[in-house]
């Protein structure tokens, strides 16, 4: 019986396809990020990014939030009424649309949050280590192009979710 092809060779090695090796990369990124985050901050990876987000940009709707962290509105209610439940976020009527919750973090979840930066930062350093800081620039000049254009020339023309 056949083994399969490990990390680093033939098609996931350096001559792999790019689309296949980006996959591969975030794939084996957001399993050790999940792994880091549940340690330091008992949360999913969904979670941290979720409320990393609710951190920076208080006061959006579900609507908002589910497009900046890139999940459908169902996902992240879902995500929201965890975090809710957790005591990490709150909603609170907006001013002049009732209608629309707005989503803030609470005290816990701006300490929960900082908590866990630290593993994910570490993360980040290893992944970033032997780069120097011009590579470092380039290659997330280079991410942040590639998903723009792929977002504007996808059927639609980046008019739905960011």
């Amino acid at each position: 019986m056949p083994e399969a092809t490990q990390l680093g060779e033939g098609f996931r090695g350096e001559e792999g396809r790019l689309g296949y090796l980006l996959t591969q990369a975030q794939h084996v990124f957001g399993t050790a990020m999940e792994a880091a985050v549940r340690e330091a901050g008992d949360m999913s990876r969904a979670q941290f990014g979720t409320l990393s987000v609710v951190v920076r940009e208080p006061g959006l709707s579900a609507a908002d939030l589910a497009r900046a962290v890139m999940l459908t509105p169902q996902a992240i209610n879902l995500l929201v009424n965890g975090l809710e439940r957790e005591g990490l976020v709150e909603r609170r009527p907006h001013p002049t649309h009732g209608r629309i919750l707005e989503i803030y973090p609470t005290p816990e979840g701006v300490r929960r949050l900082e908590a866990t930066y630290p593993a994910v930062m570490a993360l980040e350093d290893r992944i970033a280590a032997g780069l120097s800081a011009r590579k470092l620039a380039d290659l997330k000049k280079w991410l942040v192009d590639t998903a723009v254009e792929l977002h504007l020339s996808s059927p639609d023309g980046g008019r739905k979710a960011r």
